[in-house]
């Protein structure tokens, strides 16, 4: 996935400085993340989590494993709707 316009100023909203939103930019280009479905431990495509989460909850949890490895996103409770991201 390339970083747009639209997805760096997501990104920016959610606290990144320009060297963060560029170091994400090159770990999502370089294809660095796995995305697997919470409740089954299945991989996912980008596509498909992006789709689960909505493009601003994924951006948020790749800016997350960006920097600390990992990172689970999803909405309410069941482990269904979550995903787990991982660099790799």
């Amino acid at each position: 996935m390339t970083l747009h316009d639209t997805h760096k100023k997501v990104l920016r909203e959610l606290g990144y400085n320009d060297r963060d939103v560029a170091e994400i930019g090159l770990a999502l280009d370089a294809g660095e993340f796995t995305y697997q479905n919470y409740a089954t431990d299945r991989r996912i495509s980008e596509k498909s989590a992006i789709a689960k989460l909505g493009i601003r909850s994924f951006l948020s949890g790749i800016g997350r494993a960006c920097f600390h490895a990992s990172a689970v996103r999803g909405e309410g409770l069941d482990p269904k709707n979550h995903v787990f991201i991982k660099r790799v």
